[in-house]
């Protein structure tokens, strides 16, 4: 698909479509409502960020990530849309056919497209004897100015397909009827176009196979599941040398870019397609696809390495669970990064305890504000305490060796934020203030401390250690928070070409505390629902 990018015509893969559930159009007309803000993070240009940046990371990662965000600007101008346009690929059994004009809400696409994939409760019929576009130009006002939509339609801008909010699909039904018949006279009246774009001919492809991508028989290959910052700056410079990546799906066009960019088969689906194996399979998508992914990777036989959250629900849990006990080999290596950590050595030696003794754990987070669309915030992505606390509750276990939880629970305050007090059977315990209340210098900032004896140690933005007893200082470090992150990725894809076993089974119990805070919290927001998310 060919999309206008700064004047030129760039090359981009078509959005995948589900062939049970969405509709692919071709776009005749295209009315620009709104942008769709409070998406993204998106940071201002600001050099004194950059240099504060630089003294905590360095300046590798420093530059990994402003080469990252800069590529994702385009990606950044999503609109909402009224289009008209010619159903192209249509559901089994869906109400408007192929060859058949329909009139359509996009609540989040690219602010130039020619093809778009649209949920059929927002598609309703066109005729173009209401009016007729032009048969070779798709005809775009930027911005439809003048043209009143519905307020129902409002609360639907930025929705996506995986964010699991509902639909009412009668409201927005009746919405779009009545905007055709306000839509029929606005184009009449509206006189010229802002642009016309000369309609796209290039076959349909959400997929590419380049085929220099045949990896030697000693060559491990991998996949990469969502093209995000993380992924960009964390994953891929991190993989061993032996383990080639192969492939990377990505669902949103626009941040993988023009085709060209990379060597890599790209694929714009959420889930492999039916031919696809791979040795490994690093899985850093939308939270609630990671369990589907990991699973279908295991039974492959092949390694899957997941981004937190392991699960977003007990079903999922559970259902990873019975996958990995069905299996000789356990192949799964979940990444939480304060697992790999240099501070977990010093850690050990200084609080001088015997593995199995109790260390306790007491941490405040803060974490950055999200924008309200952010995807975080969807229902199927869960509260924080999936999406970031379950950090700090796995280094927990992680230390106490994954003893079983006695006692587990959570307050909530009218701002929104979190404190949380675990009990292990080990007698370890652990208490943790979550807020995005504060200052964003510095983005998350973190402050630890381990009690264990008469020692504590105090670890302070992953970055900063300190060790002491009732006597003296044992021991101060400094280090690259950004360390963890490497020596995990290099860790877990040495360890997939060296053939090891993944994560202990007893691993998961961090994910089984997770979820039933997030049930508790669930319960609290029931029951207060004055209270902020």
């Amino acid at each position: 698909m060919h999309v206008p990018v700064r004047h030129r015509q760039e090359s981009y893969l078509d959005e995948w479509r589900h062939p049970e559930m969405q509709y692919r159009i071709g776009v005749a007309v295209w009315l620009v409502l709104c942008p769709v803000v409070g998406q993204y993070i998106v940071r201002d240009k600001n050099l004194r960020m950059v240099w504060h940046y630089l003294g905590r990371v360095g300046p590798r990662a420093v530059l990994r990530k402003i080469r990252s965000r800069l590529k994702e600007g385009e990606r950044n101008q999503k609109v909402a849309a009224i289009g008209v346009g010619e159903v192209l690929e249509a559901p089994g059994g869906a109400p408007f056919g192929a060859g058949q004009r329909v009139l359509f809400f996009a609540p989040n696409h690219p602010r130039r497209t020619g093809r778009v994939v649209i949920d059929p409760r927002f598609v309703v019929a066109w005729s173009d004897e209401r009016w007729t576009s032009p048969v070779d130009k798709t005809v775009v006002f930027d911005p439809a100015e003048g043209l009143v939509i519905p307020e129902v339609l409002d609360a639907y801008i930025g929705w996506s397909p995986f964010s699991g909010l509902p639909v009412n699909d009668q409201a927005v039904r009746e919405a779009l009827i009545s905007l055709r018949g306000e839509l029929e006279g606005w184009l009449t009246k509206s006189g010229a176009p802002t642009g016309l774009i000369s309609r796209i001919s290039d076959p349909i492809c959400e997929y590419t196979c380049p085929s220099d991508q045949v990896a030697g028989s000693e060559t491990r290959t991998s996949v990469l599941f969502g093209l995000g910052n993380y992924a960009k700056t964390q994953i891929i410079p991190n993989l061993h040398g032996a383990l080639k990546l192969t492939c990377i799906h990505e669902v949103d066009p626009l941040q993988i870019g023009p085709r060209t960019r990379w060597r890599q088969w790209l694929d714009t689906s959420p889930w492999p397609r039916e031919d696809e194996r791979y040795d490994a399979w690093f899985i850093a998508g939308f939270h609630h696809t990671h369990t589907p992914l990991a699973v279908h990777a295991l039974q492959q036989g092949a390694y899957a390495v997941v981004e937190k959250p392991i699960a977003t629900t007990w079903d999922q849990l559970n259902e990873l669970r019975r996958c990995l006990e069905s299996l000789e080999e356990k192949r799964l290596f979940a990444c939480f990064h304060k697992r790999h950590s240099l501070f977990n050595n010093w850690v050990r030696a200084d609080l001088t305890v015997p593995a199995g003794a109790p260390v306790n754990y007491h941490c405040i987070v803060y974490e950055i504000p999200l924008p309200p669309r952010h995807w975080y915030n969807w229902p199927n992505s869960r509260s924080r305490l999936t999406s970031n606390g379950c950090h700090w509750l796995d280094h927990f276990m992680f230390l106490n060796d994954y003893s079983p939880v006695r006692n587990s629970g959570l307050w909530r305050a009218e701002n929104g934020g979190l404190t949380v007090f675990v009990e292990l059977e080990n007698k370890a315990a652990f208490t943790m203030t979550l807020t995005d209340v504060g200052s964003e210098r510095l983005g998350v900032r973190e402050y630890i401390e381990l009690h264990a004896g008469n020692v504590t140690v105090r670890m302070v933005d992953g970055s900063s250690y300190e060790a002491e007893s009732t006597s003296k200082v044992i021991r101060r470090r400094r280090v690259n928070p950004m360390n963890a992150y490497r020596l995990m990725y290099r860790s877990i894809s040495r360890s997939i070409v060296e053939g090891a076993s993944g994560d202990p089974l007893e691993s998961l119990r961090s994910t089984e505390l997770m979820l039933s805070l997030e049930d508790e919290l669930t319960r609290t927001v029931q029951s207060s629902p004055s209270v902020r998310d």
